[in-house]
């Protein structure tokens, strides 16, 4: 039992290290220039996919000119930081419809540059990425779902205690 509960508190202990680390290192990526952001995600990707010099400098262009519309975007948003929840359903709508605009553009171009496996690869990385940023989205909904039945459960508790 000593050596399961250990094995189960290293588990967690690692696993909290782990994502620390990589919300540091996100962290960490809003400072670099479009360039700079550009330049790692191109090298990134050349890791993963195992790009021809051709296709990196293709890739490269293309993101050089993505990280400057999200710059531009990220400081629109931080602009509107207190007047985002004001916004009209056709503020949002717009914001959305631009952003996936864009990404219909991205891939159209990677499948340009990119061959047939390194595109299918690169679209099972789209696929994870979106995955993983909804996974932790539903998680932060699920933690405050149970931390408003906690608070209601206690009211409930103290009103049967009066009882």
């Amino acid at each position: 039992m000593k050596y399961l509960f250990s094995l189960l508190l290293a588990a967690m202990t690692l696993g909290t290290f782990a994502q620390n680390q990589q919300g540091n290192m996100m962290r960490g990526m809003k400072d670099f220039t479009p360039d700079q952001m550009a330049t790692l995600q191109t090298k990134k990707l050349a890791l993963s996919l195992d790009l021809t010099d051709s296709q990196q400098k293709q890739i490269l262009k293309l993101n050089k000119k993505r990280s400057v519309d999200h710059k531009k975007n990220m400081d629109k948003m931080t602009s509107m930081k207190g007047d985002f929840k004001n916004t009209t359903s056709e503020e949002r709508f717009k914001m959305m419809n631009e952003r996936l605009d864009m990404q219909l553009k991205v891939q159209a171009e990677m499948k340009k540059i990119l061959n047939e496996k390194q595109f299918e690869e690169w679209k099972n990385m789209q696929r994870k990425k979106g995955t993983m940023h909804n996974r932790g989205t539903m998680h932060n909904r699920e933690m405050m779902n149970k931390k408003g039945k906690m608070s209601k459960g206690n009211g409930m508790q103290k009103q049967n205690r009066n009882k």
